[in-house]
């Protein structure tokens, strides 16, 4: 079959709206796109009941038919004769004017399928009278038939084998009509194009939807002069396209002779069908009436949707009151027996082909590992079923997992639970950063004790050096006062003579010893000034570190302040946020002091100013 579902995965969320309308396993998957959650479409076994297009709010989802194509051959001339469905008459503003306009573009004739559902309640009753089946389910639509063909095969000997009233319209248009045009169907579903490809008999699927799209986009006003079909009026086949629209025929003509049951809407009906086939056949209706959109095809997957269902029933209703107040019974009973003449019951049957697709079957053990992946080991977690994923049931989840169709990501319960773990984590590792806070704190408070220590040692050391200096100021006095008096005794042994000679070895080895003194002096004068530049650059290198210190002190203040506050946020939000009115596990106390306290502690200690220069 062809894909008419159109999936858009880049605008796709993940919002799991569509695993969650879908009637069918598998036909939605959900994957790991760069982090990020999508679904996709596997087109094998979409039955294109509509539903995922109508659920999704993102545009990522849409579908396609043959409204251009259509529309491009009637440009080039191809011969085109065309029906349109009962819910024609429900959506847009005029339907006969669409008719007139659809004759200007080149349609040559238009049948009601109204005529196409008479002969189809018709056929039923004769298939019934003839046969005499235990039970059947009506086919009038497409994605039901779908659903048999592709994924309940055990349906199929109760599947109707009477063709819908679109096929049924066809089918009278070729045989009996002899129009040799292409056909095309004026449809309210998306399905019809695989009822259309499977049987061959019709050309074209064109929605509603789609041509009334193209009219706006293109700024088309339709003419004012109305048509009508190119036959006589039907019968009751008008109302066909309402919910129990062909109960409500059948039981025209045979009363409550027969027991139909009904049922419409994707949520209810496919599960009905799977209830139909494990029911004893002992309570098994005559008809099962089933329709896949819950208000009828008048509100099908390929209208409009710009009328809400009041408008539509009445619009229907009026056409069953026409019919009623216009007709006898007489009449309906004329209308059977010309079919009895002219048509024959054999024209109208459908053979089916099933389509064989590979089911999904998990092992306990593949289960068990599923379950493990999404983190649920316990009854509870098991049976959890919030239905965020789109799955009913955790069961259904973790099969959709084993079996490659959907992710553990996708599990809000797992993703909940690993956020709280997460969110744990991120506690305890701030609470062990507050602890780690405090001993930095400790550290600087031993810094700047050292530091404080260093300048009372080198404040020693720089009163030791002016000590020095002064000392070695009055030597180097006493040195030159010294050799003074050398020189003066030299010049009285000089004037003593021979007598003076050995006074004058005194003299000089007393000038040498001046000499020495003061050269020794100078020597430790250089010495002090070195250490006073030294002493310098230890001035400056503390107060680097000083500097340094304050500045990481305000920093780790900073840190600390903050991983307070956001502890605290954490702690009011947790239950709301990530646990949601479920208890939650407190963080262990970082330590015995505030930490107000830690820095009113380290405010209280010395801070050093910058040492003194020494002036040598």
């Amino acid at each position: 079959m062809r894909e008419l579902v159109v999936n858009d995965v880049s605008t796709c969320v993940g919002c799991n709206r569509c695993i969650r309308v879908c009637p069918v396993e598998g036909a939605n998957t959900a994957f790991n796109s760069e982090g990020q959650i999508k679904v996709k479409i596997d087109p094998t076994r979409c039955i294109a009941c509509g539903a995922c297009i109508q659920a999704c709010q993102h545009e990522s989802r849409d579908y396609c038919d043959d409204t251009e194509r259509f529309l491009s051959d009637l440009q080039k001339g191809v011969p085109i004769s065309m029906f349109a469905a009962p819910a024609n008459r429900a959506n847009g503003e005029n339907w006969a004017r669409l008719l007139t306009w659809l004759r200007q573009k080149g349609v040559r004739k238009i049948y009601d399928v109204s005529l196409g559902a008479d002969i189809c309640t018709w056929a039923h009753i004769r298939f019934i009278q003839k046969e005499n089946p235990a039970s059947v389910i009506t086919q009038p639509c497409p994605a039901i038939v779908n659903y048999v063909l592709i994924h309940k095969h055990e349906l199929m000997p109760y599947l109707s084998p009477i063709h819908s009233p679109m096929l049924c319209t066809a089918v009278f248009m070729r045989k009996y009509e002899r129009i040799n045009d292409k056909i095309a169907g004026l449809s309210p579903c998306i399905a019809k194009a695989h009822e259309f490809d499977a049987t061959r008999e019709v050309e074209y699927n064109v929605t509603l939807k789609k041509l009334y799209e193209y009219i706006k986009t293109n700024n088309i006003e339709l003419p004012q002069q109305p048509t009508g079909f190119d036959h006589p009026e039907s019968s009751l086949g008008c109302i066909y396209s309402m919910p129990g629209g062909l109960k409500e025929n059948v039981e025209l003509y045979l009363g409550k002779s027969l027991r139909i049951d009904k049922s419409e809407g994707t949520s209810v009906v496919y599960k009905a069908l799977d209830g139909f086939a494990q029911q004893h056949r002992q309570c098994l209706p005559a008809i099962f009436d089933v329709l896949n959109c819950a208000e009828g095809c008048n509100l099908g997957t390929g209208c409009a949707h710009d009328r809400d269902v009041f408008e539509v029933n009445t619009i229907m209703d009026n056409a069953r009151r026409k019919v009623l107040n216009t007709m006898e019974m007489d009449d309906f009973d004329a209308i059977y027996e010309e079919f009895d003449q002219v048509l024959r019951l054999g024209d109208f049957i459908r053979n089916y082909t099933p389509q064989y697709i590979r089911p999904y079957t998990v092992t306990d053990a593949q289960m068990d590992k599923a379950f493990e992946s999404l983190a649920k080991r316990t009854d509870v977690d098991k049976k959890f079923n919030c239905s965020a994923c789109g799955n009913d049931t955790c069961h259904e989840m973790a099969k959709e997992v084993a079996c490659g169709l959907n992710i553990p990501e996708n599990c809000i319960q797992k993703e909940r639970d690993d956020i709280r773990r997460e969110h744990n984590t991120v506690i305890e590792l701030s609470a062990e950063n507050l602890k780690n806070i405090d001993d930095i704190f400790e550290d600087i408070s031993i810094i700047r004790g050292l530091s404080n220590d260093i300048t009372q040692y080198v404040s020693h050391v720089n009163t030791a050096i002016e000590k020095f200096n002064n000392m070695a100021a009055s030597i180097d006095s006493i040195a030159m006062h010294i050799n003074i008096i050398s020189l003066n005794a030299s010049i009285e042994a000089a004037r003593a003579g021979q007598h003076g000679k050995a006074f004058s070895v005194v003299a000089e080895e007393i000038r040498k010893l001046a000499h020495s003194s003061k050269s020794t002096v100078s020597e430790a004068t250089n010495i002090t000034d070195q250490a006073t530049s030294s002493i310098e650059g230890i001035n400056s290198m503390i107060d680097r570190i000083s500097s340094e210190i304050e500045r990481a002190f305000d920093k780790i203040t900073d840190i600390s302040e903050k991983t307070q506050i956001t502890l605290k946020k954490t702690d009011l939000s947790q239950d709301e946020s990530i646990n949601r009115g479920r208890d939650s596990q407190n963080a262990p106390p970082a330590s015995d002091k505030t930490h107000s306290e830690y820095i009113l502690a380290c405010q209280a200690l010395p801070i050093r100013t910058s040492f003194s220069s020494v002036n040598a």
